[in-house]
């Protein structure tokens, strides 16, 4: 009787406020990060992006985070608080973007494999195609676990925002 139910599109403010807004599945006893605060005059969606066209407005990134001139050159952003190799490749260099990318793959094929060995159904994901979940036959995706559900909103939370590096990264990668 378990089925996937979505977040909603572009969980950017989900992101941004985490644990405050419990966008993702959050675990009993993990802990989770809260409102992601930025540094003063870059706390607000206002701040960042255009009002009207989402736009970002990078004017002012370059004063802290040398080298962006463009939206993707915020992927290799890396604080210098957050010296942890999160997903595991061993590099403590690349942005949090990467991290979180890397993080997306890890948690994409284990839920591949736990689908296939312990759900005994195959399991595929499909961003572009509504109900995004799929058997490797192209049928809607119904053999669902509590665990397997679980990860798989998780999973769709880290893809519904495009900027969840940006947005609350360490919300991101707790949930992943």
């Amino acid at each position: 009787d378990l089925g996937f139910q979505n977040i909603h599109y572009y969980a950017a403010a989900a992101t941004k406020y985490g644990t405050e807004a419990k966008g993702g599945y959050e675990y009993d006893g993990k802990s989770y990060d809260a409102v992601f605060a930025h540094v003063d005059g870059y706390q607000t969606c206002n701040q960042c992006h255009n009002p009207h066209t989402l736009e970002l407005q990078l004017e002012g990134c370059a004063d802290c985070h040398e080298g962006v001139t463009s939206a993707e050159d915020l992927r290799d952003v890396r604080m210098a608080g957050s010296l942890v190799d999160y997903d595991g490749d061993g590099d403590l260099e690349e942005g949090v973007f990467y991290e979180t990318q890397g993080l997306q793959e890890i948690l994409y094929q284990a839920m591949r494999d736990y689908a296939a060995e312990v759900a005994g159904t195959p399991i595929v994901y499909d961003a572009a195609s509504y109900p995004y979940w799929f058997t490797d036959e192209e049928e809607r995706y119904s053999a669902w676990t509590p665990r397997l559900l679980k990860a798989a909103y998780n999973y769709q939370v880290s893809k519904k925002d495009p900027g969840e590096y940006a947005h609350g990264g360490k919300y991101i990668i707790q949930l992943l």
